[in-house]
């Protein structure tokens, strides 16, 4: 049976796959997003503007409904989804470690198939961590 175990946060997504009969783990994916690592101030141009109503004296400013760095993150979450779905007769069982608000917005863009074959979700950011480091939050495949 083979597993996948994935990685991720807002930049980078890491997919490991574990053998079940020989335990053996290798990576099979890795996932950048390097327009994440940006900062905010490096995505959008300038501030939000300022309007006002026809008709009235005073004007207000306009606020962006989701950041420039928010949407980087949901353009992320939305490849990583793809990914896995691409990669679907390829596992069996589906491990998801990933930086808290990530593993939420990576949630609403699973397919129902991935979604079903999600045994365990894990709300950590290890993508820095050795492999020995993230093999520790799933000792019972190996």
């Amino acid at each position: 049976m083979k597993t996948w175990v994935v990685v991720a946060d807002a930049a980078r997504a890491r997919v490991f796959e574990v053998d079940g009969k020989t335990k053996a783990i290798a990576e099979v994916m890795d996932l950048s997003h390097p327009a994440s690592l940006q900062h905010a101030s490096e995505m959008a141009s300038d501030a939000p503007g300022m309007s006002s109503v026809k008709g009235m004296p005073s004007k207000f400013g306009m606020e962006e409904i989701v950041s420039p760095k928010e949407e980087e993150a949901i353009r992320f979450a939305k490849q990583v989804a793809e990914a896995l779905q691409a990669g679907l007769a390829d596992y069996e069982r589906l491990y998801l470690i990933a930086a808290p608000h990530f593993l939420g917005l990576l949630r609403k863009d699973l397919d129902k198939a991935v979604q079903a074959k999600v045994v365990k979700e894990i709300d950590k950011d290890l993508t820095k961590h050795t492999l020995e480091d993230i093999c520790t939050h799933f000792p019972e495949l190996l």
